[in-house]
């Protein structure tokens, strides 16, 4: 008979099938309980979450309702640094949509400070569960120069100092036409010249109160001249340059110059009488990309025709125009013709040549009128604005207090109302902020 024989499996490193079971039951408990508190963690970040949105969206409430509120009722402060505050109940007293959060009203209170062109609102809600204020948000920080983020909520601290001003006038400045002067300035609502070393001097530190503006009309004028003549009896053409036929004299006193044609490639004809002026004909064009846009189809031109054509060809021609001189030409007696004059010395002179016409130069403009019955026959005038400016300034002193006070301080001390103070000529008011803040 064989017998088998079997070794015993050490103790120590035994294994009945069991332990396989209760391992993989160890790591199904873990797992349950790490996506448990995942979980939990994200119920958490999305409960706060929506406990943040439900209070942002309560403090936006009050907020909008308390600025409409103030402006309805005309309440906001219109002095720098001057606040109010108002009583969250009275402000949706006639309101259906109130700021409620698990069947409480929120209340509190709201202030409402102007800081410099802007205003600044500061809270405090309670009676309104998680959202109160105090249990939104951190205590009250300690007093400071810089204006916080905006995301904190922010307290502001005006304190008050002054200086006294002594106001001057500057002496007026010369005349300055209106196509000198500029757009109307937006802080003193006045157009000021566009070169402003024309505005009258004054000292550095001075603090400009206004710009006087004094207004007035030019005149600038021209007349008309034309030659007189006594007729005599002598049978006269119309003007010519060549002689004309059935006329054998020239009346040289009655001489005429035609304009100046336009330039051309064509040099014209040689004559006595005509004056011929050359010069270099350009190609002017601008780029539009990399093709070129010429002036006139490609003419050439002399001078640049417009800002726009801004390059010319290298390419050059010549080009010439010329104006010829004309005479009245006559048979028989010859006239007598004055020089040119607007009215004739005497009255022998009867006779005008409407075609022997000229005017006089512009006049500068002045501020005294040429035009009056006697002249409108042979004057123009035409008018501009001329305008001067005069200077209201102050200089202030050094700070008057030794240091900065509050509202209350401040009044007192002066002995009047901080409206009252800010009205007055002879002050200047002046406001150093301070700040507190809460964070979330």
């Amino acid at each position: 008979m064989n017998l088998k024989k079997y070794k015993k499996r050490p103790k120590g490193n035994s294994y009945d099938g069991s332990s396989e079971y209760i391992e993989k039951q160890n790591h199904s408990i873990i797992i349950i309980i790490v996506i448990g508190l995942i979980s939990l963690a994200i119920g958490l970040i999305i409960y706060q979450s929506n406990k943040g949105k439900t209070c942002n969206n309560i403090e936006k409430l009050i907020l909008t309702r308390a600025e409409k509120y103030a402006e309805k009722n005309n309440l906001l402060p219109k002095i720098e640094g001057d606040s109010i505050t108002l009583n969250i109940d009275e402000i949706f007293k006639d309101e259906t949509k109130k700021p409620t959060i698990k069947e409480q009203t929120c209340s509190g209170t709201i202030k409402i400070t102007k800081y410099k062109k802007e205003y600044i609102k500061t809270f405090d809600i309670t009676n309104c569960n998680y959202c109160s204020t105090n249990n939104r948000y951190q205590k009250w920080s300690k007093e400071t120069d810089k204006l916080p983020s905006k995301k904190y909520l922010i307290d502001v601290i005006p304190y008050y100092n002054y200086y006294e001003l002594a106001n001057y006038r500057s002496a007026w400045s010369n005349w300055i036409p209106e196509d000198e002067l500029g757009e109307i300035d937006k802080d003193y609502f006045v157009a000021l010249p566009k070169d402003k070393t024309k505005l009258p001097t004054i000292p550095e530190e001075a603090t400009i109160i206004e710009y006087e503006k004094d207004d007035q009309t030019w005149y600038s004028y021209r007349d008309k001249k034309w030659k007189y003549y006594q007729d005599k009896g002598g049978n006269y053409s119309d003007f010519s340059s060549e002689q004309p036929d059935g006329y054998s004299k020239k009346d040289t006193s009655t001489e005429i110059s035609t304009e100046w044609t336009e330039w051309s490639p064509d040099y014209p004809e040689k004559k006595s009488y005509r004056t011929i002026d050359t010069t270099t004909g350009y190609r002017w064009y601008y780029e539009k990309g990399k093709k070129k846009i010429y002036w006139n189809s490609g003419s050439y031109t002399p001078e640049q025709p417009d800002k726009k054509y801004d390059k010319k060809e290298e390419t050059t021609i010549s080009l010439h125009r010329y104006k010829d001189k004309k005479w009245r030409w006559y048979n028989g007696e010859k006239r007598n013709y004055t020089g040119y004059v607007s009215v004739p010395s005497s009255s022998t002179y009867n006779k005008r040549d409407e075609e022997l016409l000229i005017y006089t130069e512009w006049s500068s403009y002045s501020d005294k009128n040429h035009l009056d019955d006697t002249n409108t026959w042979y004057r123009e005038q035409k008018e501009k604005t001329y305008s001067r400016f005069r200077i209201p300034y102050s200089m202030k002193s050094f700070l008057k207090l030794d240091k900065y006070v509050n509202k209350q301080e401040f009044e007192t001390t002066l002995n009047d109302s901080m409206e009252n103070l800010t009205n007055l000529e002879n002050i200047q008011v002046d406001i150093k902020y301070k700040f507190k803040y809460r964070k979330k």
